[in-house]
């Protein structure tokens, strides 16, 4: 009977009504619930701001009595002089030899994190990392929102137009498979905020409870600076690891209280740890902490002197080689098809006008060459702050066959472009090779660039990379018509850079190396005495 009852009941008008009424009820209250939620955490971070460490910080906060340390010219340095790279590079040589020698007799797998993707650098690497027995983690910064950042992209085998679109990226192209554990952390630290909020009103029972779950954690150091505190989840994530390697943006490894490294993209040391703000005094002390800051590039030994960081050491650009490699391009018979058979010349960088110098000197140069040979095919990628100009500038042409722009497109395809191509176009300001530069040099393609051979020598030790140094618009016009003219130079030049980038940069040599500094750093190895980075000698900054 009360079966009966219960069921027949909700049929009834008057208590079906009521039970409507009860049920929205409840449903409104659950909702008002949640905002107050809501409200109650934007509350207590609003007062933890004016509560944390205001009276110690407040006489050193006028931005007045800061200088902005950013170098805009950093191959102007006057520290990169051959003699003082060429001790970089000797010091770092020996760093090596210890490292080698400590990584022998403690061949034990590592627990590493990568954190932050900025340009796969570290998707790549822990790939590497993975394939030489490390058991790895990809964290990428959770307030990167970009496409090109993800791990997915450098396993995307497609074109997509718009790169800072990463939701809808991966709404696109859900199925694509990456080749490492990868963990995206949300931005999140209100628990850190409310524990922190109770301890300076007297009851610290919440926030020593909060520390005890993460040992290593360093919650001053999100909670001592402005807007760093959502990087908690991500500290402590991290801190599950052996050991961190953190690329661009080292702040949640430093908070994380792990042994950590660092590697320099660009930006970082050259804007970020030089403001006056603070990100950049929290930069330039997670810089500083990493056990060692890799280096790939000269003019970073000359960021590092001017800011004061002696942990730098020379590591070249680790690269797989077996992914970025020779082969048969596929895209180029559907280029043939549509603009005609050709020399096809590809630029992948971004087109910015003033970082990688797409001048209208230099476009007038490449559109002199291409009407000196017609058969001369450029292929561009639509991206970049000069990419509104730029099509301004093809679309005034009549040559629609010979200046081409292409959608951006995933590193799987890009490779393809690479293999498709007869050569490459880099950049021609600051005079120092990225991604680019190494990628078609290990698919073993001629690329014209400004070199900056004067730094490069002494930190390669003498074994510059082979490509064509070119800088000025006439240089690149006469060298796009030596390669157009002599088929067999090209290729030649094209076994000579993949020979050199497989020197320097290839797996076999690089691996170990950056796997034992970090293992190095993990066990909190000290270096042997006479061991002395030359960033501490003489300093004057």
């Amino acid at each position: 009977m009360k079966i009966f009852i219960k069921k027949l009941a909700p049929s009834l008008p008057f208590i079906g009504n009521k039970l409507k009424y009860w049920i929205e009820l409840e449903q409104k209250q659950k909702t008002i619930e949640a905002e107050r939620r809501e409200l109650e955490t934007k509350r207590i971070e609003l007062e933890t701001n004016l509560l944390r460490f205001k009276g110690f910080f407040e006489p050193f906060q006028n931005s007045k009595n800061f200088t902005p340390n950013i170098d805009h010219h950093p191959w102007d340095n006057p520290y990169l002089t051959h003699e003082n790279i060429s001790k970089f590079r000797t010091y770092s040589t020996d760093v090596w030899r210890f490292t080698l020698d400590y990584l022998d007799t403690h061949p034990e797998p590592l627990k590493c994190a990568f954190a932050v993707n900025m340009a796969q650098n570290t998707y790549k690497w822990a790939k590497l990392a993975q394939k030489y027995g490390a058991s790895v983690g990809l964290f990428p910064n959770p307030m990167d929102t970009s496409a090109v950042n993800l791990p997915e992209w450098e396993e995307f085998n497609g074109e997509f137009p718009d790169l800072m679109d990463g939701d809808n990226f991966l709404k696109t192209y859900p199925d694509i498979q990456v080749q490492v554990p990868s963990f995206s952390v949300p931005m999140e630290g209100s628990e850190l905020y409310s524990a922190f909020r109770d301890f300076c009103l007297g009851s610290r029972i919440p926030l020593l409870h909060l520390m005890s779950k993460s040992r290593t954690l360093r919650h001053e150091i999100l909670l001592a600076y402005d807007g760093f505190y959502p990087y908690f989840a991500t500290a402590k994530a991290l801190s599950d690891y052996d050991v961190i390697y953190a690329a661009s943006n080292p702040l949640p490894a430093y908070a994380s209280g792990k042994p950590y490294c660092a590697f320099s993209v660009g930006g970082d040391l050259q804007y970020d740890c030089g403001k006056p703000d603070d990100l950049g005094k929290l930069m330039s002390l997670s810089f500083n902490a990493a056990r060692f800051l890799m280096i790939s590039n000269p003019h970073a030994i000359g960021h590092c002197r001017r800011l004061g960081l002696t942990n730098g050491i020379y590591l070249p650009y680790p690269m797989d080689a077996s992914i970025y490699s020779p082969g048969e391009g596929q895209a180029r018979k559907t280029w043939e098809t549509t603009y005609g058979e050709g020399i096809f010349v590809l630029a992948t960088s971004r087109l910015d006008t003033k970082v990688k110098g797409q001048s209208d000197e230099l476009f007038q140069a490449l559109v002199n060459a291409a009407k000196m040979r017609p058969e001369l095919r450029f292929i561009f990628l639509a991206w970049g702050n000069s990419l509104p100009d730029f099509q301004k500038k093809i679309a005034d042409l009549d040559m629609k066959n010979q200046f081409i722009l292409l959608p951006p497109v995933g590193k799987k395809r890009l490779i393809d472009y690479y293999r498709s191509c007869d050569i490459v176009l880099d950049q021609f300001v600051y005079g120092y090779y990225g991604a680019t530069g190494l990628e078609a040099a290990s698919i073993g393609k001629p690329i014209l660039i400004k070199l900056r051979e004067e730094q490069y020598t002494p930190l390669y030790a003498g074994d510059v990379a082979p490509m064509i140094n070119v800088s000025q618009p006439h240089e690149v016009f006469a060298a796009l018509l030596r390669l157009v003219d002599n088929p067999v130079l090209r290729v030649q030049i094209g076994k000579d850079v993949r020979a050199w980038l497989l020197r320097n940069h290839g797996e076999e040599k690089t691996m170990p190396l950056l796997l034992g500094l970090l293992r190095l750093a993990a066990d909190q190895v000290p270096l042997p005495k006479d061991l002395i980075n030359p960033l501490y000698r003489d300093f004057d900054p």
